[in-house]
This record gives C-alpha cells, structure tokens and sequence, in this order.
C-alpha cells in the first residue's frame, strides 16, 4: 500500500497548531510519525494500543487530517461498524492540542440530533486517544454535488436537515466554523448529518478550549464568511449560516458563489470577495424563484449584520415558502386540513401547553407523535413557537437556552446552591416559570445520574 502523501498533512498541520497558538517546528523528529496505512494498521507503528485492539477490529484507513487519521472499524463486543478518529501521537503530547481534540468529542457528544453524527465514546491508553462514532457509508455531500444535479426540493431538504443540526448547535453556543460539503454526511435513510467539530468555537464560560490563535482563518475559503476570512474575534453563529449559504448556492446553481485557486492567501481572498460583485443564483438559473433567491442572498450577505440571525430564521423563511409554493398547486377541503398530520399535532400542542408549560417528558412524547406522523422536527418547532406566540409563553429558543444550561451544570450529577441560583436568574430573565424550571432541573439531574 503506498505512503500516505505528508505535504497536504503537513500544511493544514501547521494552520491547525497556527490557530491553536502553537509553533510547529516541520523539520522536527514530529514529522516522523506519518506512516504508511500498512504501518499504521498493523506494523510497528502501531497507532491503537492493546487495549483498543481488543475491543475495536480495524479494517481500513478512511482519511486524515490535521489531528490524525480516521479508520473503519468493528466494535468486537457490539458488532457496529465504527468510525474511530485517532489523534495523531506527536500532537497529544500539546496541552492545548489534546483538550482540543476532546472538546470536540464532547461538542458533538452534547448534540444529540438526528443531523449531527452520533458520538459514541472517547478511548485514551498509552498516549493514544482517539474518539469512537457513528460510521456513515452513504458518503458525503461533496461526492453527491460531482455526481448529482439537484432539485430544489432536493437542495432545501438538506439544507433545511443542516440548518437544524446548526440550530441545536449554536442553543449550546457552539459555532462550526467549517460547514462544507465534506463534513455533510449522509445515513441510509438520506439524512444529511453535520461532522468534524475538530475546529468549532465554545465560549470560555462553556468550557472552550483556546490558544493564543484561537481565530486564525482555518477552512475552506469558499465556504467561510469574510469576517472567518479576516480572523474577526466577534465571529458568530452568523458565519456558519454563510456557509450553508454557500452550499445551497452551489446544490442550486452547480456553481460557487466564490472560487479561489489553491494556496491563494487569505488577505488576497478577502480582498477579492470585497471587490468582486455578488452574482445571484438567478444569474445562474432563472428558474429560481425571486423568494428562494432572496433567501440565498440574505445568506450570503457580506455584511453579517445583514444576513438571517438565527438557523431558525432561515428554517422558517424556507417553510413559508414551502407553504406558499403548496398552496398555489393544491387545494384541500376544510375536511382534509382538519384531518391532516400538521392539524392532530398541533391539537396535541394545544392541550400539552394549555396549562403554560410543557415537562421534559411531555416534549420527549410530542417528539415522538410527531415521528409518527412523519412531521420533521424543524416543521415542529416552527408549529410550537406559532402556538407559544399566540399563548404569550416564552419562545422555543428561550426554553432551550435554559436546558443547555441546566446540562452543563448538572455534569458531575448535582447542583450547588449557586448554580440554583444562577438558573433561577436565568429563567427570570427568560420568562421561564418556577415549575417549568424545577421540571427541567430534575430531569436533567436525573439524566446525568442515569449517564453516570
């Protein structure tokens, strides 16, 4: 089996360390370490310890990358494929690479949503640590856009699926950074599911992980909004939704909003994307529909303040337009609305929120009548804050801030008068009540002590 190429590893290597304020010496004994797939399965570089080796069969190398290299292998004791992401062993010896390297299993660990892949556990022995997930062999979006010609119906499904993974991420406060076709994959039902968190953004009050370079430019520059390009420090969840703008522009148009050749330094790249004028996807297709347009450009705004602020925003612009598109081709009698999936679910919405509150385990109910109705998740929230709206009740958003933060505090299975009392100004401040508030924390405790 032939080496595997070190120049491309050693470059994005070296941006890696940059961001995380690192200096990387590449004529280092470090750069040893790259082995050939044979060496790293079965040689005497041998990547996984005894340890591992007992628990996980490994079958074949997938891919690497700046932290190290991701293989296909079978959990002997369950008999699931996995995939298993091993830190390279010349970085776990950085501080501030190795908690890196953790913080992003435990981002994507907290996300528990049907669009981010599934994280199954972390495994460190012998100097050796790596991150054991969901293994998706549908592949990415990426290989699907060289290969597909998309519908738009098509194109805003899985723009609709990201947007709602990003939605659950940025409620924790987590910002991406790197929402690109590759890191889009796809289960066997045709879900698209956000991966590689290895360069996501979580505040200090979260418990995020930063080096002196925590907003270097690092990614794609097709994908990633002039203020990643410039490495602003206010950077937000806002250039992730340009990201996903710049996917649905290229899923629409085949084309990219912006295209750079290889190795173009970022300072040229942010200078021509502000010089260069912003071709809509009616240029392209004129078959777009002015709606669906305006959404892409908003997307894409160069100015952050001008684009959506929030996924949800996008999700509901999408479904308005989803509506307005169904109405002008079908007619339904009064029979028929009253009867339809979208109708029971609300009724059952009425009546769970006719007191003001909705308990932990009444939501975890609701969400799976709506599975059974085949009414997705995103077109849920947007029926349930219409409802809390009407109702005056605090919104979908301010309820799930509230639950991201009771489950951060409640990580070692309790809670200190002072985190109580934190959280009751919290739900002060979010209009949350008392009793909704005890729900939320004593089901939270209750998962932590089940997890622990």
């Amino acid at each position: 089996m032939s080496p595997v190429k070190k120049g491309k590893h050693k470059r994005f290597s070296n941006k890696l360390l940059s961001l995380l304020g690192i200096k990387y010496d590449i004529s280092s004994g470090e750069e040893t370490t790259m082995m050939t797939d044979d060496e790293i399965i079965t040689g005497s570089g041998l990547v996984l310890p005894e340890a591992l080796l007992t628990r996980y069969n490994v079958q074949r190398l997938l891919g690497f990358g700046g932290y190290g290299s991701v293989f296909l292998a079978r959990d002997i004791i369950i008999g699931r494929l996995v995939a298993l992401k091993v830190l390279n062993k010349a970085l776990k010896s950085h501080d501030v690479i190795y908690k890196h390297f953790i913080q992003e299993a435990r981002i994507a660990g907290q996300l528990d949503h049907e669009n981010i892949v599934v994280i199954y556990n972390v495994e460190d022995h012998d100097h050796c640590a790596c991150i054991v997930m969901e293994y998706l062999a549908e592949g990415n979006l990426a290989v699907r856009i060289k290969d597909d010609n998309f519908t738009e119906r098509e194109a805003l499904r899985i723009i609709c699926g990201i947007l709602d993974g990003l939605s659950v991420a940025h409620r924790m406060k987590v910002i991406h950074r790197d929402i690109k076709p590759e890191n889009i994959l796809f289960d066997p039902k045709g879900r698209p599911k956000i991966s590689d968190f290895g360069i996501a953004h979580l505040p200090r009050d979260a418990g995020g992980v930063y080096g002196p370079g925590e907003y270097n430019p690092v990614g794609t520059p097709s994908y990633m909004a002039p203020e990643q390009l410039r490495g602003d420090e206010g950077i937000d969840n806002r250039a992730d939704l340009y990201s996903t703008g710049a996917i649905l522009y290229e899923l629409l148009t085949g084309a990219r909003a912006y295209s750079f050749p290889k190795g173009t330094p970022f300072p040229e790249i942010v200078s021509h994307i502000d010089s260069t004028p912003y071709i809509s996807v009616q240029e392209h297709k004129r078959s777009i529909s002015d709606d669906l347009a305006k959404i892409v450009d908003k997307l894409l705004h160069k100015d952050r303040d001008q684009r959506y602020s929030t996924a949800m925003e996008v999700l509901n612009d999408i479904k308005e337009l989803e509506r307005d598109e169904q109405q002008s081709t079908n007619a339904y009698s009064d029979e028929q609305l009253y009867t339809s999936p979208q109708a029971l679910l609300e009724d059952v919405m009425r009546l769970l929120l006719v007191d003001g509150i909705m308990s932990p385990a009444e939501r975890r109910e609701l969400k799976k009548r709506a599975e059974r109705l085949n009414i997705s998740s995103e077109a849920g929230r947007i029926m349930e804050n219409r409802i809390r709206k009407e109702m005056s009740l605090p919104s979908l958003e301010s309820l799930e801030e509230y639950q991201a933060a009771v489950t951060l505090m409640v990580g070692n299975g309790e809670l200190s008068e002072a985190q109580r009392e934190i959280l009751r100004e919290a739900s002060n401040r979010l209009g949350i009540e008392n009793i909704e508030r005890e729900m939320i924390e004593l089901d939270a405790l209750k998962q932590s002590q089940r997890d622990g």
